[in-house]
């Protein structure tokens, strides 16, 4: 058993949340917490440790919103600072993933349900569905991961050349 995994989708002014149930196999949007005008990032950190807790929640990932070619940007080193504090709050491992292309697949979801665009981003609908997707892409990365104590293909010896020296050859 996994635990519950949450997500974080940080952003200045609303926080999209997720969690994962104990086994990793379901995904639930949380509501999104919306930071209050002038607000600081400690505050914020409070009330969304609170949230997590009491979602049980055992690790948490956090989005970082990384430019096309990986290198950090002004909010992923704000996101990372969040989810340090997170972390250290909630005394649980913070893992980072590179959000990619969540904003736009939570987008298309909500497009392809008829839903509002423009109502989703106000009501925080699309920072939840970003947090789902960072849940579901991490529990996908576990379930590819091999077993501990199983070597990985890149971590097996190369098989031995057509050409080398046999016992009996």
């Amino acid at each position: 058993m996994i635990g519950r995994v949450a997500a974080v989708d940080y952003g200045r002014r609303r926080v999209g949340l997720a969690v994962s149930d104990a086994l990793g196999i379901t995904v639930r949007g949380l509501p999104t917490f919306v930071r209050a005008e002038g607000s600081d990032a400690a505050a914020a950190v409070a009330a969304v440790a609170a949230v997590l807790r009491e979602e049980q929640a055992s690790r948490v990932v956090v989005g970082l919103p990384l430019h096309a070619d990986g290198r950090p940007s002004e909010m992923s080193v704000e996101a990372q600072a969040f989810g340090d504090a997170l972390g250290q709050a909630l005394g649980l491992p913070v893992v980072y993933l590179d959000e990619g292309l969540t904003s736009w697949a939570a987008e298309d979801d909500v497009k392809a349900r008829g839903a509002s665009l423009e109502k989703a981003r106000k009501t925080g609908l699309i920072d939840q569905r970003v947090a789902m997707g960072l849940v579901r892409a991490y529990l996908l990365d576990l379930e590819r991961r091999p077993p501990p104590g199983l070597a990985s293909d890149d971590d097996r010896p190369p098989p031995p050349d057509d050409d080398t020296d046999r016992p009996g050859d």
